[in-house]
């Protein structure tokens, strides 16, 4: 059941829920694969995110200031192999985020180069066991803002400070294609929003030789104690607890040696201090 606020609420919360639901270059968690020495895959990706629905703690509401926030992202990801053991990642996201609330102070429309990832994946072991083998990957990152985009407002496209990722991946993969990939760790994040713990697992299904989906599943546990609309928020609007539970499907449909694309389709199934997303992309891979 979705309830609705009152309006002295909504004022606090209009400032609030823009900080809870970023578009990101990757939808999914990432698996334990390398390019190889002097390869580099490059992908160019549209995605589209869209809610009405938010938690405000662990209670589901909608509110009239807020309204229905879109975020439309065109994303950047390249891997590069360094050698053999070694990948190189980037990531960057220009995102336009809109709302047709009615709070249009907040509500403005905000179009800007949102955050970039700089990271390595490097394999640290492998073993051949049963009909396939395992690998153990450390995957550490930063995450960067690249402008000084308003972090504080309904239509924000990022959350504006520096996060320093320390994860892991390990994956198992069978002689048939078959592969399930689980990548956790830590988030540490700068500023005021709070220490992550992210779990992200993928299944990997090879249809045929030229396509395979991955079906995904994500979790993401804060170290915060602030809810949306708290008093302790108020001049802390990033600093909220968020926490969330999704899914979603995606598929990847290679042409050629080189050229591949990719289409996904992501859903919330339940949160705190987070809108209830739903994503869509699609994109192109090229393999140089």
């Amino acid at each position: 059941m979705v309830e609705r606020v009152s309006a002295v609420p909504s004022l606090v919360l209009a400032a609030l829920v823009g900080a809870v639901a970023m578009p990101c270059a990757r939808a999914q968690g990432d698996n334990g694969f390398l390019r190889g020495t002097g390869r580099t895959d490059i992908a160019l990706s549209y995605s589209y995110d869209t809610y009405r629905d938010f938690w405000s703690g662990t209670t589901k509401t909608q509110d009239a200031n807020v309204g229905r926030i879109t975020r439309e992202a065109a994303n950047v990801w390249l891997a590069y192999g360094m050698d053999a053991k070694t990948d190189l990642v980037l990531a960057a996201s220009y995102v336009d985020a809109e709302s047709d609330g009615i709070a249009t102070t907040s509500n403005r429309d905000q179009k800007e180069l949102q955050d970039a990832t700089v990271g390595f994946k490097y394999r640290m072991n492998e073993w051949h066991f049963g009909p396939g083998g395992m690998t153990l990957s450390f995957a550490p990152a930063a995450k960067i803002p690249m402008s000084h985009y308003e972090a504080n407002a309904i239509t924000a496209v990022g959350d504006g400070q520096i996060d320093y990722r320390f994860r892991g991946i390990l994956q198992y993969q069978l002689e048939s294609g078959y592969w399930l990939a689980v990548e956790s760790g830590y988030d540490y994040r700068t500023e005021s929003p709070p220490n992550e713990i992210p779990v992200n697992v993928t299944l990997g299904v090879p249809i045929t030789d030229f396509v395979m989906v991955t079906p995904f599943y994500s979790l993401v546990k804060s170290y915060g104690n602030k809810d949306i609309g708290s008093v302790a928020t108020q001049n802390d609007f990033p600093g909220v607890q968020e926490e969330y539970r999704r899914w979603g499907i995606s598929a990847y449909v290679r042409l050629n040696e080189k050229i591949g694309f990719t289409l996904g389709y992501r859903d919330t199934l339940d949160g705190r201090n987070t809108g209830d997303v739903t994503s869509y992309w699609v994109g192109v891979v090229y393999k140089l």
